[in-house]
């Protein structure tokens, strides 16, 4: 749907050049952030039986991700409408609402019996994974609110195109997660590690990316405009936050087939460990959605930006298939993620197939940001039911046919997530450019 924003005219039209230095530092940034997410996952999987507390880890963590999926959205709403220190209050706002949206669904599985049937029932795991479960939600619902803060700081970063701070405050994070897991087993154990150590280690980023942010709130005026209302915001906001419901979802409905699959806890295990491998290699390839957002303003922009993507998924597919290589492979599973030999032989074959899940996602992320950047966002929600539809017939299918590699099958139904995504939301540019060129020819 389109809605009316004041564009911020760049001053000469985006090269390639820019687009790298744009996007390099977020990338660095994404792969430090999931670094951290895979050093949690590797430190668990180093404990003394480990299968349960990774179990517990994944299906906590897969709540998470998806009941924060609105305060996550914000990071691209903000990015849109950042233009004076009136705005940043009121997006502020905006942001608190979206996580009071689903705070109250938080509270409810993490503190009252219908937690207990949703891991146990929906999940099939046993009542020890379920309590471990159930406490890991309720401690991680301090997240969201913090992140609110760091999006906020971190998209005034971008909008003065100062991306290289951005990677400066996820360097603090990995340094703070480093303190945080050498302390937090004296006086806890299970899974409930890893919740504690990534709340405190996207605590302290958030404070570093305010101190780093300050200056440049400080240069912006006090108001350039009328503020954008909150129907405004929500109208542009609500298809965005259904897009990261989705991909949220997508973990959570995977783990739901898995835990149906024949030793659900492996599967669910294996998944977890091999997802944040994929997350520290591909999760760059969603910054293209903040890259394109901020620099596509007119039609040569577009074209720039296409020919850059299409570089950047050749690249991440090129790092993928580096898993064909014994040895590097071998390094990744057993000496970093510290993965058992049975859990590691589980997910060789997954990992042999995920260069299509970088293809899949980098055309998705490109399709989200060219909509974006238009302002034609009503799309992206229809392409998210899309997204969900092919996890769920990926899952129906493999319970079908008796599929017993949970790891595959995970990696299956993330791949044809992003792909039928990407397909959708393609289908729709090319419909609303021939009805209405979305950019303009030249800049203005």
């Amino acid at each position: 749907m389109r809605v009316s924003a004041s564009a911020r005219p760049a001053a000469k039209p985006t090269t390639v050049a820019d687009a790298y230095r744009f996007f390099v530092p977020l990338m660095l940034m994404a792969e430090l952030m999931m670094i951290s997410h895979a050093i949690i996952a590797g430190f668990l999987a180093r404990m003394q039986d480990p299968e349960p507390i990774l179990a517990a880890y994944s299906v906590s963590f897969a709540f998470h991700a998806t009941l924060g999926s609105p305060v996550w959205a914000c990071q691209i709403v903000f990015l849109s409408f950042v233009r004076d220190k009136q705005t940043m209050w009121k997006l502020a706002k905006f942001g608190l609402q979206a996580f009071a949206s689903v705070a109250w669904i938080w509270l409810l599985l993490s503190v009252t019996p219908l937690g207990d049937w949703t891991f146990r029932e929906l999940f099939g795991v046993s009542d020890e994974v379920a309590t471990q479960a159930k406490l890991c939600l309720l401690l991680s619902i301090v997240i969201p609110p913090t992140s609110i803060l760091r999006s906020l700081a971190y998209s005034l970063l971008m909008t003065e195109r100062r991306t290289i701070w951005v990677t400066a405050g996820t360097i603090i994070r990995l340094v703070g997660l480093a303190a945080l897991l050498s302390v937090i087993t004296l006086w806890a154990e299970g899974a409930v590690v890893g919740v504690i150590a990534l709340a405190g280690c996207i605590t302290i980023e958030t404070v570093v990316a305010l101190l780093i942010a300050l200056p440049a709130y400080r240069r912006l005026p006090d108001a350039t405009q009328a503020l954008p209302s909150y129907r405004e915001l929500w109208l542009f906001g609500w298809p965005i936050m259904i897009m990261q419901i989705a991909e949220s979802s997508v973990l959570l409905v995977t783990n739901f087939f898995l835990g149906r699959l024949p030793r659900a806890e492996l599967a669910l295990a294996s998944f977890a460990v091999m997802e944040s491998v994929m997350r520290v290699l591909l999760s760059p390839l969603r910054n293209l959605i903040h890259t394109t957002q901020t620099l596509v303003k007119s039609r040569a922009d577009a074209r720039v930006i296409l020919i850059f993507g299409t570089q950047i998924a050749l690249a991440f597919s090129g790092v993928t298939l580096l898993f064909y290589v014994p040895w590097i492979r071998d390094w990744v599973l057993y000496d970093v993620m510290g993965m058992p030999a049975h859990m590691a032989e589980y997910v060789v074959s997954a990992l042999g197939i995920s260069f299509l899940l970088a293809v899949g996602m980098a055309a998705a992320s490109l399709s989200r940001g060219l909509l974006i950047a238009s302002k034609n966002t009503g799309a992206i929600a229809v392409s998210s039911a899309v997204r969900i539809a092919a996890v769920v017939l990926a899952g129906v299918i493999g319970i079908a046919v008796g599929a017993s590699n949970g790891a595959m099958l995970g990696m299956i139904a993330l791949i044809l997530a992003f792909t039928s995504e990407a397909t959708v939301l393609g289908i729709r540019l090319i419909q609303l450019d021939r009805r209405a060129p979305l950019f303009a020819k030249k800049l203005s």
